[in-house]
């Protein structure tokens, strides 16, 4: 092979590299970042900025978004006006437009930066090596919390609304209190510092990561969608005439291509103008007539395309004539992109089957796929949302009803949850939740089960129940036995208490609880306050789901 000829491959395989690098580039969320804002109570500090130093490197590197340099991202959203709540604003944003190529913007406030340290008593210190000494130990606590929104800025609409939340513990011989002072003057940094509150940081700006990044594909679609849009917003302003017969056929269109975003395939309708003339000649009146329809079979010119005649169905056959008016059929150019249809579907009946077909299936689904995605990481303000656009194509589908009680119990909107779920169990569904079973050598984790005449539990460990109605001997709310685990200092938590005999006649006794509350990712240890970390009100919103449970099971079970 010569030179040139190796040359001039490698050169291909460069530009066919730099290809695929920047279509993969084109398809991530372009993201600009707004400066943190510092807690209130420390607004001379560099909190704000550091952390949000950190979050721009640590969302680069998942390799799911563009992030846009944040040097100009600044000075340019002092022109946005936020409101005092800091949430942008629809005219604002549409205003201003594009933040240099931006999709979204990403912004949000530094809500707790909390260090807090208790000094024990002065203990002595055996030294083997040398004298004994006198140390204190210290138990420290660090927690920081980061609200952040992620704003479509084209229309001000806060995609995500969520929070980053990160917590240390430790208890040692040294104290953190002077660097912490110095953090909060503004005077010291925590950024690469190996400190407590740096660490919690560290998992404060992790948990933002990890929920923006499972998320991305939503963004991704978002963006798909808002293109697709602007696609069909062209394609409904498109209007050509034929030009010509080909023959075959087939016609040539002048005035509309692929620049109007045309596709092979597309539909489009025919109207042909009937003008009446007077004795004289003179036109007076022009009446349009939709004769027939066309679909294109070529697309390969921006402003002209080729497409075969389609006569109307039961019509006396009419051929296109010169001038023409041809314009999309965007119903049907929305079915060939895959796009939601705008026209209105109708409601399935209550008490309709719910493996009938429905017009809105596609659209469904994907609501459906989306919802259940963010209910495995808790989004549920946006599952929720999800579960409503797919009732608005289906109220009835089971799945959809169980989605939208769940994600309400998960929100502490019990009326609404309740009301959801009797309709969902009356109706023959399923309603699934996460739930722990303890007993003395530790706990197990599954799902509960409630349906019409049967509770059951799954787990991972052998000790799954499936318990028809007549073998339900009792289920209450009590606070945690003290003696079940007795080695840990238990909190004072509320617990499902099930009695039951099994298929051997034997009376079982389960304490189980429901975990959909907890802040954890996953359950680890024995010690509950460890494998489940909630606060007072996490605490009050389980009892009420398990008092929602006690009385779904007692009127649909037992």
């Amino acid at each position: 092979m010569s030179v040139a000829r190796v040359r001039f491959t490698v050169f291909i395989a460069i530009l066919s590299l730099s290809s695929c690098l920047a279509l993969s580039q084109n398809t991530r969320p372009k993201v600009g970042i707004k400066t943190f804002a510092n807690p209130s109570n420390y607004s001379r500090s560099t909190i704000g900025n550091g952390l949000t130093d950190i979050l721009s490197t640590e969302l680069s590197n998942t390799g799911k978004f563009n992030i846009i340099d944040r040097q100009h991202v600044d000075e340019l959203t002092k022109e946005i006006d936020f409101g005092a709540s800091g949430y942008g604003k629809k005219s604002s944003f549409a205003q201003k437009g594009n933040l240099l190529g931006a999709e979204y913007l990403l912004m949000g406030e530094v809500t707790n930066f909390s260090y807090t340290e208790q000094r024990g008593a002065p203990r002595n210190k055996v030294n083997l090596l040398g004298p004994n000494t006198i140390v204190i130990d210290y138990i420290k606590n660090a927690d920081v919390r980061v609200d952040f929104h992620l704003i479509d800025v084209s229309t001000g609409e806060h995609v995500v609304d969520e929070a980053g939340i990160g917590h240390a513990s430790a208890k040692s011989e040294t104290s953190e209190f002077y660097l912490w002072q110095q953090i909060i003057s503004g005077s010291g940094s925590f950024e690469s510092s190996s400190s407590l509150i740096g660490k919690a940081t560290t998992d404060a700006v992790k948990d933002v990561v990890r929920k923006l990044s499972s998320l991305s594909d939503t963004v991704r679609q978002r963006a798909s969608e808002a293109a697709l849009n602007a696609g069909m917003d062209s394609l409904g302003e498109a209007k050509g005439e034929v030009a010509a017969e080909e023959g075959g056929g087939l016609w040539i269109l002048g005035g509309i291509g692929s620049a109007n975003g045309l596709r092979v395939g597309d539909h489009l309708r025919l109207v042909h103008e009937n003008v009446v003339k007077d004795k004289s000649g003179n036109i007076v009146y022009r009446k349009p007539m939709e004769i027939g329809s066309m679909e294109v079979t070529d697309v390969s010119q921006p402003d002209h395309a080729e497409a075969r005649f389609l006569p109307a169905a039961g019509a006396a056959p009419v051929s296109p004539k010169a001038s023409d008016i041809v314009t999309v059929d965007i119903e049907y150019a929305k079915k060939l992109r895959g796009a939601p249809s705008t026209t209105t579907a109708s409601q399935p009946a209550a008490g309709a089957s719910n493996s009938a077909p429905d017009s809105n299936s596609a659209q469904l689904q994907q609501s459906l796929k989306r919802a259940d995605g963010y209910m495995r990481d808790h989004f549920w303000p946006q599952a929720l949302d999800e579960f409503q656009k797919a009732a608005a194509s289906n109220p009835n589908d089971l799945h959809v009803l169980e989605g939208q009680a769940v994600s309400h119990y998960a929100l502490g909107d019990f009326l609404e949850a309740d009301a959801i779920a009797e309709k969902l169990l009356a109706a023959g569904g399923t309603l699934r939740f996460p739930i722990a079973h303890f007993h003395s050598m530790g706990l197990c984790t599954g799902e509960m089960t409630i349906q019409h005449g049967k509770l059951a539990y799954t787990g991972g460990k052998g000790d799954d129940f499936d318990i028809p109605s007549q073998s339900l001997s009792a289920i209450e709310v009590r606070k945690i036995a003290k003696g079940m685990m007795a080695n840990e200092k238990l909190p004072d938590w509320p617990m499902l208490h099930l009695r039951f005999r099994d298929s051997g006649g034997h009376e079982e006794d389960y304490q189980m609880m429901p975990y959909m509350y907890s802040t954890a990712d996953l359950l680890s240890g024995k010690n509950l306050a460890s494998a489940f970390p909630m606060g007072d009100s996490d605490v009050s919103q389980m009892q009420k789901f398990e008092e929602s449970i006690v009385a779904l099971v007692g009127k649909y079970v037992k």
